[in-house]
């Protein structure tokens, strides 16, 4: 099967209304673009390769569902891509402020914001949460825990391994799958409930 070539969007209106839509060519083109940039910041900023994966990941989890409940939407003159590496920046440098990371490294002097469209309403975020722990609950066990312990008690994958017995490297795939499948689930059931 030959491999069509990403999708070269005339606007970045018309690549929000993809990423709306959920076109899988849309996050392959947000990837394409923005992942390269996102890694030599993070390397140029006290990380590695592997840092950089994890922290766009979660980056792009946080835009792509901000975007999913309108927390996030387009406005003219704003890049989409721009706005993504953002999000992406705030989990490095969140990284950086945490306590297993202040060993390493020292914080940057600087840290750019960006407008998140106004205060979110607190019955908005409390329906989030709940489809995402209903879709939290849906997952098996192993997956369950697996993005528990990275996400919310923020262990490193080398931590996880040691919990499991696994190789740190099968740890990074299993977090994966189990984020792409929890994001299936979080998008089914709030379609059911009409988000």
């Amino acid at each position: 099967m030959a491999i069509r070539p990403l999708p070269v969007y005339e606007t970045d209106q018309d690549f929000y209304e993809a990423l709306l839509q959920r076109e899988e060519r849309a996050y392959q083109f947000l990837y394409s673009t923005v992942f390269p940039s996102f890694r030599h910041w993070v390397v140029t900023n006290n990380g590695s390769e592997m840092d950089a994966e994890d922290a766009f990941q979660k980056g792009l989890l946080n835009f792509l569902l901000n975007l999913e409940t309108g927390k996030y939407q387009f406005q003219a003159g704003t890049r989409i891509t721009t706005v993504a590496f953002e999000y992406c920046k705030r989990v490095w440098l969140t990284e950086l402020r945490s306590a297993r990371l202040r060993y390493q490294a020292p914080m940057p002097s600087q840290i750019d914001t960006v407008d998140s469209n106004g205060v979110e309403q607190d019955l908005e975020r409390m329906t989030i949460v709940s489809t995402v722990q209903q879709s939290l609950h849906q997952l098996k066990d192993v997956c369950r825990n697996v993005i528990e312990w990275f996400y919310v008690e923020e262990l490193s994958l080398r931590e996880i391994a040691q919990r499991l017995g696994m190789k740190e490297e099968s740890v990074k795939s299993k977090r994966y799958q189990c984020a792409e499948r929890l994001k299936e689930l979080y998008l089914q059931t709030a379609r059911k409930q009409g988000l």
